[in-house]
């Protein structure tokens, strides 16, 4: 019998398969993680949730992930597509510790962004499937990669001729915050339906971006073509070297996570 479940089950139900295929606690029943918006977290969490919002907030400005806009030098449509920032807490399972994560709201943008404008590529399974298989029967050492804070380091392009560049708003408890931290944000606060808020462009790509990932994609692209990798012309999420006579091969999927093999004679 075929069964049928609302989008809000479906999410449930996956995050339940992924918490159990990452191993969580189960012998004392499920442990499902809680992600909490800033004033219920803060209220939740007490000091341990403020210093989780403050680290976040400090490798922000750290990273020179915005900069702050003067309302007035932004246009009408810069201000109508600017999103709103989202602070989320959650407690780490099993670190014990609590983790601040600040989120662009992405899910405004999807009125004026296409499918080409967010869909990156990802490595084909055959591609996948091949490059195991010859490293099998070759004997060849294998590394897995995992490239820390990925999407941080990738920055937004400038916007064309005729474009809208990204902006996002600091709003409520926030921007008190982002204040104490970095006072000349202080110019920048205005009043909208009575609350603060302060305009900030967005200079690298931030979580919640729709088009995060082919931001980081065509970063990532373009560093290893520095770095001399030709992409397979049937799967650009394959790319060849050869260093020393030898070929490196170069196959990475999901964005972040990069397989690489040396030939090794």
């Amino acid at each position: 019998m075929k069964a049928d479940y609302k989008e809000h089950d479906a999410i449930l139900i996956a995050r339940c398969m992924l918490q159990i295929k990452a191993k969580f606690d189960t012998d004392k029943g499920l442990n499902f993680i809680q992600q909490y918006y800033i004033k219920q977290g803060l209220k939740k969490f007490g000091d341990d949730g403020k210093d989780a919002v403050d680290k976040e907030l400090k490798q922000m400005l750290l990273r020179d992930c915005f900069t702050p806009k003067f309302v007035k030098d932004m246009t009408a449509s810069e201000r109508k597509k600017a999103q709103s920032a989202m602070m989320l807490l959650v407690e780490k399972q099993f670190e014990k510790t609590i983790k601040g994560r600040l989120v662009f709201g992405g899910d405004g943008t999807c009125e004026w962004l296409s499918r080409e404008d967010t869909a990156s590529p990802t490595a084909l399974q055959e591609a996948t499937t091949t490059t195991c298989v010859i490293d099998a029967h070759k004997g060849r050492d294998v590394m897995m990669l995992d490239m820390p804070n990925a999407f941080i380091q990738t920055y937004t392009p400038d916007a064309k001729e005729g474009e809208d560049q990204i902006y996002m708003k600091i709003t409520v408890m926030m921007v008190q915050i982002l204040i104490d931290m970095a006072p000349e944000y202080c110019e920048y606060v205005v009043l909208e339906n009575g609350k603060r808020e302060i305009y900030v462009r967005v200079l690298r790509a931030v979580y919640g971006m729709l088009q995060l990932s082919l931001l980081f994609y065509n970063q990532f692209q373009s560093d290893l073509e520095a770095k001399g990798f030709v992409f397979n012309l049937y799967d650009p999420c394959v790319a060849n070297k050869v260093v020393n006579e030898n070929r490196k091969l170069s196959d990475f999927m999901l964005k972040i996570i990069c397989q690489v093999t040396w030939i090794r004679k």
